[in-house]
């Protein structure tokens, strides 16, 4: 009797392994898949590890660097209050900005959106789909699908009225990404009297871009 469960629990464990496995699996056969693989400009974006149509790109690289992967920018951004070798570089077709410091890359924001940046006057391209944390992000997913496919939760999530943020470990500091995309929440009261409640996690909005930086841990 004593055999007999110890061989459910163990077969047991295995199928609760095999079902996190298979979630955290991208199924290359999907439609998604195909989508995504089928692009011109491909993200993905796993943990610290950051790929452009396969090519690994990171922050604090050089810009020299960076243009090794993404070739150079469309458009330049720059003020007399930026320091000398700091400026705002866009690259339209990538749907991707980048904020460089003494030359080095400080971070990268990742456009799913259509985007008008008024200054410097550009319009950037939205990527239909990413990989995202070994999940399929695509343009249109609002963040409870996301979620339901990929091996997050919520609770695991840092959330803000603007978006969710998901952290790393990184070198002494944290590697964020953050999922902009506004987040409402329920309203207690009514009038003047009125306070914020809980988020509404079943009723969340699509994912407008992808920031990623780094950040001390204090």
């Amino acid at each position: 009797m004593k055999q007999s469960v110890y061989l459910l629990t163990i077969l047991l464990l295995i199928s609760c392994q095999t079902i996190t496995q298979n979630k955290n699996m991208i199924d290359k056969k999907s439609p998604e898949y195909k989508v995504f693989i089928g692009q011109e400009h491909r993200f993905e974006l796993n943990g610290i590890e950051s790929k452009y149509n396969g090519k690994p790109f990171k922050l604090g690289m050089t810009l020299k660097d960076f243009y090794d992967v993404f070739g150079k920018e469309s458009k330049v951004y720059r003020t007399e209050y930026y320091d000398e070798g700091s400026k705002r570089c866009f690259w339209k077709d990538q749907g991707i900005e980048v904020s460089v410091k003494k030359s080095l890359v400080v971070d990268i924001r990742i456009y799913l959106e259509e985007t008008y940046r008024e200054y410097p006057d550009i319009n950037i391209s939205g990527n239909k789909s990413v990989i995202f944390n070994n999940s399929i992000l695509n343009q249109s997913d609002r963040m409870q699908d996301f979620i339901e496919k990929s091996d997050l939760t919520f609770d695991e999530i840092g959330i803000t009225s603007n978006g969710y943020r998901l952290t790393f470990p990184y070198e002494g500091k944290e590697f964020v990404y953050f999922l902009d995309s506004p987040v409402s929440y329920h309203r207690v009261g009514g009038g003047h009297l009125s306070t914020s409640g809980d988020w509404k996690l079943d009723e969340t909005n699509e994912i407008k871009s992808i920031h990623l930086y780094l950040r001390n841990n204090n």
